[in-house]
C-alpha cells in the first residue's frame, strides 16, 4: 500500500505508530490489550485503531467477535514515498513527524536485537544479519537497487504469509534502508546556451 497525504497524518501520531508496531511485532490484539501495553485507556486506543483502519494500515482480525474486536496489520505493509509530499508544506511537516516516529521504532527494534541476540540460540543468530553496504551510485542506480531488493523481500513475504506457520517459527522483521549520505546538487542548466 502506498501512503497518501491523508493516511500520512495517521503515521504522524506517536501513539498510532506505537500501536501499529505492537500489532506488527506481536500479532492481532484488542484495544484493551493495546491500552494496557501503551498506558492509555481502551477508549483512546479504540479511537486510534479505527483511525488506522480507516486509512488502510490495519483491519479487523478473523478471531474477533461481536463482543470483542481484534485488530491486525493488513498484509503487505505500506510504502512511504517521500517525494509525493514535498510540494505541500503541511504534508512535508507530516512526513517529517511520521519519519521521526517510524525511525524511533526501527532504532528500538535494532537495539533490542543487538541486546538480546546472544540469547536466541545458534539457528536464529546465524540466520540474522545487520548489514551496511556503501557504494557510489547515481539516483537511478540507487532506485534500481531499491526496486530489486524490495521485489525479493516481497516475494519471500508472499510465500510465508499464506501458510500455517511451523511450531518453530517466530515473527521476524526485515528492515532495509537505502539513502544517500552525500547528495550532489543538480547541474544548473540556466547558464548554458
Amino acid at each position: 500500500m502506498s501512503v497518501d497525504a491523508a493516511a500520512l497524518k495517521a503515521l504522524a501520531h506517536p501513539l498510532r505508530v506505537r500501536m501499529y508496531e505492537l500489532l506488527s511485532d506481536g500479532g492481532p490484539a484488542t484495544a484493551s490489550q493495546l491500552a494496557e501495553r501503551v498506558g492509555e485507556s481502551s477508549g483512546t486506543t479504540s479511537y486510534h485503531l479505527r483511525f488506522l483502519a480507516r486509512h488502510g494500515f490495519i483491519e479487523e482480525s478473523e478471531q474477533g467477535s461481536k463482543r470483542e474486536r481484534w485488530w491486525q496489520v493488513r498484509p503487505g505493509g505500506f510504502r512511504l514515498e517521500g517525494q509525493r509530499f514535498l510540494d505541500d508544506p503541511e504534508s512535508a511537516r507530516d512526513l517529517r513527524a511520521a519519519g521521526q516516529e517510524l525511525w524511533r521504532g526501527y532504532a528500538t527494534q535494532l537495539q533490542r536485537w543487538f541486546e538480546a541476540a546472544t540469547t536466541w540460540g545458534q539457528p536464529w543468530i546465524s540466520s540474522s544479519v545487520s548489514n551496511t553496504t556503501r557504494v557510489v551510485a547515481t539516483a537511478e542506480e540507487m532506485a534500481a537497487m531499491r526496486d530489486e531488493v524490495l521485489e525479493v523481500l516481497e516475494r519471500h513475504a508472499d510465500a510465508l504469509r499464506d501458510r500455517e506457520p511451523p511450531a518453530d517459527a517466530a515473527r521476524v522483521v526485515a528492515q532495509f534502508h537505502l539513502f544517500p549520505v552525500e547528495v550532489v546538487a543538480p547541474e544548473d542548466d540556466t547558464t548554458s546556451g
